[in-house]
């Protein structure tokens, strides 16, 4: 898997949507937030490959052991309340 950190370069959309098209991009935010940008028809094989790979799942172990973590029923909560039904 590619990856871009527009913390330290400077990358355009075309530019990401064309690393895209030749697998999937771990994208790094200005922020510190990670995206994984792949295309949407290429889904289950980048499933398939994002298991199989060894950084990333390396990623989500670093992931797990953060100490900040919001309850999916917090999410929930909050994702119903912004679309209005509570």
């Amino acid at each position: 898997m590619k990856s871009v950190d527009l913390r330290t370069e400077s990358v355009d959309l075309p530019r990401l949507l064309h690393l895209a098209e030749e697998g999937a991009v771990l994208v790094v935010a200005e922020d510190g937030h990670e995206f994984i940008l792949a295309e949407a028809d290429d889904f289950d094989a980048e499933a398939e490959a994002l298991r199989n790979s060894a950084r990333f799942q390396a990623f989500l172990d670093r992931r797990m052991s953060e100490e900040m973590r919001i309850p999916i029923e917090e999410i929930e909560r909050e994702t119903e309340k912004e679309l209005g039904g509570a």
